[in-house]
């Protein structure tokens, strides 16, 4: 069915007729492209729902005062490794407040300039 076409060639009734039917056929595969790619997104929007959903229910206690008497001068070597852990793990919530604080602005942003941003294109900043 496709045929090559050469700007020289006249376009009759039955070339035009082809020349629909391809154009036709690849709208119609770009529907179905967009299609599927909606379905992605919308999964993708409901899976990252889910996920702050249940971030909203994890509860972050503060324990800043174990952590001071924590750090107090070890004795023992599994004191030492216990103590370098939780130092360890009070930086690793630091770090995950601080993300949290900075997703929180960016999805503010982006908020205020949803209408400025068109999907699918890259541009300078």
């Amino acid at each position: 069915m496709s045929k090559k076409i050469s700007s020289v060639d006249k376009i009759n009734e039955p070339t035009l007729h082809e020349l629909l039917l391809m154009v036709d056929a690849k709208l119609n595969h770009i529907e179905d492209i967009t299609a599927d790619n909606r379905a992605v997104i919308i999964k993708l929007a409901k899976q990252s729902n889910q996920i702050v959903q249940f971030l909203k229910k994890i509860e972050i206690e503060d324990i800043t005062d174990e952590f001071e008497n924590i750090m107090s001068p070890p004795t023992s070597e599994s004191e030492k490794l216990r103590s370098n852990k939780m130092q360890e793990l009070k930086e690793l919530v630091g770090e995950f407040t601080e993300r949290h604080d900075e997703l929180k602005e960016f999805e503010e942003e982006l908020e205020k300039h949803k209408e400025d941003l068109t999907p699918g294109t890259i541009g300078e900043s």
